[in-house]
């Protein structure tokens, strides 16, 4: 749910290397992840509903998960809205502003965090660039991370009734909003629940929280201000990149590629998660380049990113971090470091870690 860039993935390298030597691996490390999977996919746009609109309760209530998902996020990309959210995760909290607006066929985007190191996200359709003024530094990515709050889906899927059902809450008043309030129980121990908000008229996502097994929450991110109605602003991106004239620019670039091709390969397929792309990425870290293979897993809900670079380290130790919902894992391959991250349980990284082999 957290908006991040996916070079912090690699950063997470000897983070996680230093916890081991510290800490037993088996039980993991106690660190803040910041890193989420980033999906340079070119990602297939989410149906909307035969006739139009959003799917209603009594739809949900049928069993029209897949249709019910792909509404939340097509609101979320076909409206105007702007307000602030807030992030609450593992015991911190993020607040943060967002402006949404589609002009003219072209669909702008400024996100800005206001607690912390100052972070601007901005869209204009394809093209994302994250702007950090305390570093002077712009990173530009050809692709929209389109599925930050408030989407919610990761890619379109046609198999979600296999791995969650859901379950009708009643309604709550949210934001200033009378909401929706569904629930999504996962089919078995591989991935988390969700509880969701929705606004009754444009089905847009309020509020979601991420559950575990017993129900407890793990992650929130809610709008604590939200207008449905704002007055388009077509100059939001040229604004935003006002007085950035001497930053440095960093371009984050992905080639699509296949398993073959970059050497790896799954012994075993992890139940519900399919292969998204598989991609070749080239990115600066600390000033340097840097070329690691990013392998992209989803279940349409929840997602898993498998970064694998050479590992300058022989003696690295396996080890585990985790954040709210996020987990992430490190394990060698040979010669290879890998890293498994994503908003799933941690057996879920298990699985793909012992899956995962390089191909000789």
């Amino acid at each position: 749910m957290q908006h991040t860039l996916a070079c912090c993935a690699l950063w997470l390298i000897p983070a996680i290397a230093s916890a081991a030597a510290s800490h037993d691996p088996s039980a993991g490390a106690d660190g803040r992840n910041t890193a989420l999977p980033v999906n340079p996919a070119q990602k297939r746009d989410a149906a909307p509903l035969a006739g139009g609109g959003h799917a209603t309760p009594q739809q949900a209530r049928e069993g029209h998960l897949q249709s019910w998902l792909q509404s939340i996020s097509q609101a979320a990309k076909d409206r105007n809205y702007s307000g602030v959210f807030v992030v609450q995760s593992g015991g911190r909290i993020v607040t943060s502003t967002i402006d949404h607006y589609v002009v003219h066929g072209n669909t702008l985007e400024r996100v800005e965090t206001l607690d912390g190191q100052r972070r601007i996200l901005v869209c204009h359709n394809a093209e994302t660039r994250t702007i950090l003024p305390d570093a002077r530094l712009i990173v530009v990515e050809d692709h929209h991370t389109d599925y930050s709050f408030p989407r919610m889906l990761k890619t379109p899927h046609e198999d979600y009734a296999t791995h969650y059902k859901l379950k009708q809450e009643g309604h709550e008043r949210c934001a200033g909003y009378i909401c929706n309030v569904t629930r999504i129980i996962p089919q078995d121990d591989l991935r988390y629940g969700y509880r969701l908000w929705t606004e009754q008229r444009s089905g847009l996502l309020v509020k979601a929280q991420t559950l575990n097994d017993l129900g407890k929450v793990l992650d929130q991110v809610a709008f604590t201000q939200l207008d449905l109605n704002p007055k388009p602003r077509p100059d939001l991106i040229s604004e935003a990149l006002k007085g950035t004239s001497g930053y440095q620019i960093e371009h984050m670039r992905a080639s699509l590629s296949t398993p073959q091709a970059q050497g790896w390969a799954l012994s075993q397929p992890i139940p519900g998660f399919e292969s998204v792309g598989i991609y070749k990425r080239r990115l600066m870290l600390h000033g340097k380049p840097a070329e690691v293979t990013q392998w992209l897993f989803s279940d349409g809900l929840a997602s898993v990113s498998l970064f694998a670079g050479p590992s300058a380290d022989s003696q690295q130790a396996d080890a585990s971090l985790h954040m709210g919902d996020t987990n992430a894992l490190l394990a060698r391959k040979g010669a290879w470091s890998v890293i498994v991250i994503g908003s799933v349980p941690a057996k879920t990284l298990q699985l793909f870690a012992d899956s995962l082999r390089h191909l000789d």
